[in-house]
């Protein structure tokens, strides 16, 4: 079961300003296996942070059943994560509830961390790590395939960039194992995850270093747009031909319609080209009816470059 992790947002505060140790809660529920719970954590100093997950129910610790039935009833629990405990009180009516929470870092993790040679994190990072809901498995999954040892402060970066156990392993599973874990975060950022290596795997291109895997992705090469080039007759072996024409504004649909105005068999330059040019197919085709004679690409720029049509 895939949850949605937490992305937790600090906003810049004072130097002076203590990490918060309370806030509210509210839960409503998600499915069978999880609860939707909203976070709002601040004070007069720490200026407010919001967020919403899934959390799965057996963190959810000493709230009765009871209370998603009830019209009415005072309710205590805490939500119990590795790096620290929510402990909640409030009420429940009609199937949600709402209240306070007071902080807990666990001493433990931090010990935990220690024994793994890892420096203490700060109250603020173990408490980004506490929302975040990373776990002792994240370190010791990194541990296990490779990657250089984090410090406390990294591993919090990591947890509000939703660098997850699943994303960690979806990786690994995809071949990539990059020993630094400062990447990980960049690629999750960029929105390079394990269903889009797959797509560019299927569709030939593997085997591309995490910064190719961020370009390709922030200039819009996914799968779909390679399907649609497949499917206009263009398989470049090399995916940066993709990247290039992407940016030029070259795309299956401005292949078919110059295909469908007379120009057939062009190569990717020469659609880069005929875009950079501002050729379309509307010029094409109003040029031919007026009397026009042009029909090779450069005749056509040529005349697009003379003025406007």
């Amino acid at each position: 079961m895939r949850f949605a992790r937490l992305a937790w947002l600090f906003v810049a505060a004072p130097l002076a300003a203590q990490t918060p140790t309370d806030g509210q809660w509210f839960l409503e529920r998600g499915d069978a296996t999880a609860i939707r719970l909203t976070i709002r954590i601040g004070d007069d100093q720490f200026q407010d942070s919001w967020s919403s997950q899934n959390v799965p129910v057996r963190q959810i610790v000493g709230l009765p059943d009871s209370a998603w039935r009830s019209a009415g009833i005072p309710v205590q629990f805490r939500l119990v994560r590795d790096a620290g405990t929510l402990v909640c009180e409030g009420w429940f009516a009609h199937g949600k509830g709402s209240g306070h929470f007071s902080y807990s870092p666990s001493r433990e993790f931090v010990a935990q961390l220690a024994r793994r040679g890892i420096d203490a994190p700060s109250a603020r990072a173990q408490l980004q790590m506490t929302m975040a809901d990373l776990g002792l498995d994240l370190v010791d999954e990194l541990a296990r395939e490779g990657y250089r040892r984090p410090t406390g402060d990294e591993l919090a970066r990591m947890a509000t960039h939703g660098v997850d156990l699943e994303y960690l392993q979806g990786l690994n599973h995809a071949g990539y194992r990059l020993s630094d874990p400062a990447p990980l975060v960049r690629m999750r950022d960029h929105g390079v995850d394990p269903e889009f290596i797959a797509a560019l795997a299927s569709a030939g291109y593997e085997h591309l270093t995490a910064e190719q895997l961020v370009r390709v992705r922030d200039h819009g090469v996914d799968g779909e747009f390679i399907a649609g080039m497949r499917a206009a007759g263009y398989r470049p072996s090399a995916i940066e031909e993709l990247v290039t024409a992407r940016d030029h504004g070259v795309d299956a649909r401005y292949a078919s319609e110059l295909k469908g105005a007379g120009l057939d068999n062009l190569s990717l330059d020469e659609l880069r080209r005929a875009r950079d040019h501002g050729l379309t197919a509307g010029f094409i085709r109003r040029a031919a009816a007026s009397g026009h004679t042009a029909r090779s690409l450069d005749e056509l720029i040529r005349l697009r470059d003379r003025g406007p049509d």
